[in-house]
């Protein structure tokens, strides 16, 4: 179900919460993707393919679910999904909230995101939201202390800010292969922070949130999916050369536990104190 966002609109600043109603409006609806040919949209490296994305959200579905539960989603009656991407999360969230789910992007896709705004500016009116939730977005975001400040900030008293994100900075891999250090990489070259996860407790806590914390182990055999998305990353020719060897490690692999990569995912859910608690 989609809904309208013009009754929390502060026409000032051009913020605003919203109700329920027949359809989105969005006082800014441009993409931002980049094009290497006309008509050819190339892939924002922040965002995986779409054939990548429902398998990443699907391996992070327990401990999503965990953050989510410790959030009390099923009370929850005005949710933001900030970064939807393909929206691949979106549907859960929608199913498991007790009310509406306002879902923005800064490079909103068609039919998934209601609104075009970055996580350090968010359109919204002080205390819209009861829950306010990130996965793999604040990885990407230039200045995290200010987008948390925001989340804060149009959350109500006893509100919670939900992320799940990772930190290739723990990234494990038997045998070593070179993965983690080229993630790292690739990574810190599109301005992405690879070690975010380590820092988000600190950061909710500047943006005076009650901090609880989890950290998310999902330990698998190494597959060529997860290449995938690093091959997505600005890499040097040397670099790919040695991504392409590992790949073919991987894919010989089929599977099995030798060839083992693990990234370790925070679980963090803030709460904003209730007014004069």
């Amino acid at each position: 179900m989609m809904y309208a966002t013009s009754h929390w609109l502060n026409p000032g600043s051009v913020r605003h919460c919203q109700d329920a109603g027949s359809g989105p409006v969005s006082p800014r609806t441009h993409r931002q993707a980049r094009t290497d040919s006309p008509g050819r949209e190339v892939e924002i490296p922040n965002r995986p393919p779409a054939d990548l994305a429902t398998p990443l959200a699907a391996w992070l579905a327990g401990p999503r679910s965990r953050a989510l539960r410790r959030a009390q989603i099923g009370l929850r009656r005005r949710v933001l999904e900030v970064g939807c991407g393909h929206g691949r999360v979106t549907t859960e969230l929608r199913r498991r909230a007790a009310g509406p789910v306002i879902a923005l992007d800064a490079s909103p896709r068609p039919g998934v995101a209601q609104l075009a705004a970055r996580a350090e500016a968010l359109p919204f009116r002080d205390g819209c939201f009861d829950l306010v939730f990130f996965q793999n977005v604040l990885l990407w975001v230039p200045e995290v202390e200010v987008a948390l400040r925001e989340a804060a900030r149009v959350l109500q008293p006893g509100g919670n800010v939900v992320a799940v994100e990772p930190d290739y900075g723990g990234m494990m891999e038997q045998p070593d292969l070179g993965l983690a250090g080229l993630w790292r990489a690739g990574l810190l070259r599109v301005g992405a922070d690879p070690a975010i996860g380590r820092k988000l407790p600190g950061a909710y806590q500047a943006a005076g949130l009650h901090v609880w914390v989890e950290l998310a182990h999902l330990p698998q055999p190494a597959s060529e999916a997860a290449l995938s998305l690093l091959e997505g990353l600005p890499l040097t020719d040397p670099e790919r050369r040695q991504a392409a060897r590992a790949r073919q490690i991987v894919a010989n692999s089929a599977g099995d536990w030798g060839v083992f990569l693990h990234v370790p995912y925070f679980l963090v859910v803030g709460t904003k104190s209730r007014e004069g608690g």
